[in-house]
C-alpha cells in the first residue's frame, strides 16, 4: 500500500510540473542571450513594389568604399540582403542567396550584404559560415540603433511587423535605375522580400530577368 502512495505522489507531482511548464506565463525559462530570438522561419514571397529606394554609400568590411550605383553598373540585377549577424534566419537563408549567386554572377547577377545591429564579431561568423565573396558593408552596428537605421525605415514602408525584420531583400533591376540627379532616389519599382526568400521562387525570377 506504501509503494502505491509513493507513485501516486509522484504522478502528482509530474503532473504539476507539466500543469505548470504549459501555463502561458509559467514556463520554462532559458538562459538568457545577448541576442534577440528569431528563430521560426519566416519565408515570404517576392512582391513588386512602387517605393523610392535610396543609392548608399557605406564602409565595407576591410574599410573600403562602397557605393550602390557604382557596384549596379554592368550588372542586370543586384539583390541588397539586410541581414543581422545574429540572426538563425539571415545565416540559413544566406546559404540560400550565395548559391543563386554562384549560379548566377557570371550572368549578371550582383549582391550587397547589409549588415544590421551586429558587433563585428557576430558579422564575421556570419560571413565566415556563408563563404561569402561579394560586398558586405555596415548600417548600423547596435541593437539601439535598429529604429534609425534605413533598413527600419524601408521594412515599415511596406508594412514588414517583424520586430527586427532580417533577413529582408530588396531586388533592384539595373535597367530601372535612374539616371543621378541630385537627392533622387535611385529606383522607384522595386521588388521586396519580408523574410526569408524561397529558393525555387527566387531562381525563377532571377532566370526571367536575366535571361
Amino acid at each position: 500500500m506504501r509503494r502505491v502512495k509513493i507513485l501516486s505522489r509522484s504522478l502528482s507531482a509530474l503532473a504539476a510540473v507539466a500543469l505548470l511548464s504549459g501555463s502561458p506565463g509559467l514556463r520554462a525559462t532559458h538562459p538568457a542571450s545577448s541576442a534577440p530570438v528569431n528563430d521560426e522561419p519566416e519565408f515570404a514571397p517576392i512582391i513588386e513594389r512602387r517605393l523610392d529606394f535610396f543609392d548608399f554609400s557605406m564602409k565595407s568590411r576591410d574599410g573600403q568604399d562602397f557605393n550602390l550605383r557604382e557596384y549596379a553598373a554592368g550588372k542586370r540585377l543586384v539583390v541588397v540582403a539586410f541581414v543581422a549577424g545574429w540572426c538563425k534566419n539571415s545565416n540559413e537563408n544566406g546559404q540560400v542567396l550565395k548559391r543563386l549567386y554562384d549560379s548566377f554572377k557570371a550572368h549578371g547577377l550582383g549582391v550587397v550584404v547589409v549588415t544590421e545591429y551586429s558587433d563585428q564579431g557576430e558579422v564575421a561568423t556570419h560571413i565566415n559560415r556563408i563563404g561569402i565573396d561579394y560586398p558586405v558593408v555596415t548600417e548600423t552596428s547596435s541593437k539601439q540603433e535598429r529604429k534609425r537605421s534605413v533598413h527600419f525605415k524601408y521594412r515599415k514602408a511596406v508594412g514588414d511587423g517583424r520586430k527586427w525584420g532580417t533577413p529582408f531583400y530588396v531586388f533592384i533591376e539595373t535597367r530601372k535605375i535612374l539616371p543621378e540627379s541630385g537627392p533622387g532616389p535611385l529606383a522607384r519599382d522595386i521588388f521586396t522580400i519580408s523574410g526569408e526568400l524561397i529558393e525555387m521562387e527566387a531562381r525563377s525570377f532571377i532566370e526571367k530577368r536575366l535571361n
